[in-house]
């Protein structure tokens, strides 16, 4: 643990007026602070991605917390209601969802931000989450639908297609109906993408 680095990485957190750069400080403060290395997912991850203002989040990162770093997180000044840590004074709250991603550790990436760096989830990886989230509710193109489709929107030449093909098969071998509903709403999306890329510029 890095305290120093870490509190001086709070310090330029807590001015960062603009969002996505504010939660990447933060991520790279708790990564000095905390024994694993957390990784950004959720919202903070697609809008790194996708460099679109996604709607009001918290800053979701995937690392195991033990009671250690539960000690390092309140010598920061954060404290814990419920899910959430905050602090008085910084604007963004943060969570742990799981304890790792839901994906290939390698594929991560390390963005450097003020004297540190954040881990983020890799491209690919954040599609697949953002599919099996949009399998909540197939009936409706809900907010969950919109962000698989921002990603492969803003990405889909970047988006490493064999790997999601790959890990979609595999999601259907081990979860069966949702890498199924996964592979249907993958397929109308680069469906609809490809079609939008390919229609001629009306201006």
């Amino acid at each position: 643990m890095t305290v120093s680095k870490a509190r001086k990485l709070l310090a330029l957190a807590e001015r960062e007026p603009e969002r996505l750069q504010r939660h990447l400080l933060l991520a790279a403060a708790l990564k000095e602070a905390l024994t694993g290395d957390p990784v950004v997912v959720g919202g903070t991850a697609e809008e790194f991605w996708t460099q679109a203002e996604y709607h009001e989040t918290d800053l979701d990162l995937c690392v195991p917390i033990s009671r250690e770093d539960e000690a390092a997180l309140r010598q920061l000044g954060l404290e814990r209601t419920g899910r959430h840590w905050s602090r008085p004074g910084l604007q963004a709250v943060v969570e742990f969802p799981d304890d790792r991603i839901d994906g290939d550790e390698s594929r991560t990436v390390e963005h450097k931000v003020g004297p540190g760096a954040a881990r983020i989830i890799g491209l690919d990886d954040l599609y697949l989450d953002r599919l099996r989230q949009a399998t909540t509710d197939q009936r409706r193109e809900r907010v969950e639908f919109q962000s698989a489709l921002a990603v492969v929107a803003a990405r889909y030449e970047d988006l490493d297609w064999s790997y999601v093909r790959r890990r979609l098969t595999e999601i259907e071998d081990g979860e069966g109906a949702i890498g199924d509903s996964m592979k249907r709403i993958d397929s109308k999306i680069r469906r609809r993408v490809r079609r939008a890329l390919s229609e001629p510029d009306s201006r």
